[in-house]
């Protein structure tokens, strides 16, 4: 299989047909594809992925990203990973859920939290 890689910010990556591995390295970075059926990696904040057509893997890697994908394919595979980052299909926006810590609902507050995770590493 044959990989290309585009490092720096900023980069623009236009292709018709993607039957490798895309790996693009950068913040602001935008990537278009018109049919997809190899692997397209994005690390970097501020990505953006445009397919046309899905029949291989998306994955993107950092904040502030969204993937727009207007058709999904049986075998497909998108993977978003990072802060606020969104993917649409068809023209339908799907936000990622993200999670936050939360306290238990047995304490007060946080310092309830706190010390009872400190006597149990002290033990």
């Amino acid at each position: 299989m044959k990989v290309y890689s585009v490092v720096g910010n900023k980069k623009k990556v236009t292709m018709e047909t993607n039957g490798s591995l895309l790996k693009v390295v950068g913040n602001n970075c935008i990537v278009r594809v018109s049919c997809n059926h190899g692997e397209i990696e994005v690390i970097g904040n501020d990505c953006s992925v445009e397919v046309r057509d899905n029949y291989g893997t998306i994955q993107l890697v950092g904040g502030n990203g969204i993937v727009t994908i207007v058709n999904r394919w049986d075998g497909d595979r998108v993977q978003l990973v990072g802060p606020t980052n969104h993917l649409t299909v068809a023209g339908k926006r799907k936000g990622v859920p993200s999670y936050e810590a939360q306290l238990s609902p047995f304490s007060k507050n946080l310092d309830d939290v706190i010390e009872s995770l400190f006597t149990f590493v002290m033990r």
